[in-house]
Parts: structure tokens; C-alpha cells; sequence
């Protein structure tokens, strides 16, 4: 039996407040015109440390679509999660490990590289390991965004970080 400890991406918003490398029109349009203008900002302590985010679009805490993208470090774990909504994920660059399951093991182990995509509809639990030169990840979906931990004690939050 696991338990369930749901995440705010309220703890995101928060996180990220400030400045942003978007351009905005009146129509809501975003144009961000290449990866130098991409405005990196640390990741809430319930990622792994060294993680860093960036909100390209939206709001993960509001109803509506969302774009962020996520730096993760080389061999950092993201355990097992859900989320309460679909999620696609796209690699961007360096490599992920992914894991579609309540556990991780080396059966369920799918490298994925530079253009590599998951699409996990709600509540499907998953883990990744950023590869050996770390990863970029994109994530989308429709917010509002929760992040469950399978096991809570695998919230980073609870290790010395």
C-alpha cells in the first residue's frame, strides 16, 4: 500500500516570481526567441537540488495550458510520481532515464534523448534520472498542476538537501 502526499504547483508560482524572458502582446501571444532567452530560476525543494525551471507559458496553478521547461542535473532522480492531468513531456537535450510505474526498475527503464516525448495521461505514476551530461526536459499540459510523490518519503523535502 503506498500513500499519496499531493504538491502544489502553487509552491512553483511562488518560486518563480519575478522576472520573465517573454515577450507579450495584448493577445497573450509569447515568443521567446532562442534558448539564451530562456529565464532559469531554481526549482521548488520538492525537486531534486540543482534542478532549475522556467515558465515559458501559462500557469501551472490556473486553469488553463502551460509550458515550462526543467534543467535537471546529471543523475538526478525524480522517484515516483503522478500528476493529475496529462502531461507531455519532450527532451530537449542531454538524455533521461523514464520509468513508468510505482517502482523503479531496470524493465521498465526507456532511455530518451534530444527530441525524445512521453505523453502519461493522469495518474499514471513515473520516475526519470537525468542522464550522464544531465537533461532538458519541456513539459505541457492544462493546469491546474499537482505532483504526487508514490512513496512521501521520496519528496526531496525531506532529505538535507
Amino acid at each position: 500500500m503506498f500513500s499519496f502526499r499531493t504538491l502544489s504547483a502553487a509552491a512553483l508560482i511562488c518560486t518563480l516570481a519575478g522576472g520573465s524572458a517573454l515577450a507579450q502582446t495584448g493577445n497573450d501571444v509569447r515568443i521567446i526567441p532562442g534558448a539564451d532567452a530562456v529565464a532559469w530560476q531554481p526549482a521548488p525543494p520538492m525537486f531534486p537540488s540543482g534542478t532549475r525551471l522556467s515558465f515559458l507559458y501559462g500557469s501551472a496553478d490556473k486553469a488553463g495550458p502551460f509550458t515550462l521547461r526543467v534543467m535537471i542535473p546529471a543523475g538526478s532522480v525524480i522517484p515516483p510520481h503522478t500528476h493529475n492531468m496529462d502531461e507531455m513531456l519532450t527532451v530537449l537535450g542531454g538524455s533521461i532515464h523514464h520509468y513508468i510505474g510505482p517502482t523503479i526498475t531496470a524493465d521498465q527503464d526507456k532511455v530518451l534523448t534530444a527530441g525524445g516525448f512521453v505523453h502519461l495521461p493522469p495518474n499514471v505514476p513515473h520516475a526519470l534520472k537525468a542522464g550522464t551530461q544531465g537533461a532538458i526536459v519541456q513539459v505541457s499540459g492544462t493546469g491546474p498542476f499537482t505532483m504526487t510523490y508514490v512513496n512521501p518519503q521520496d519528496d526531496p523535502r525531506h532529505t538535507n538537501r
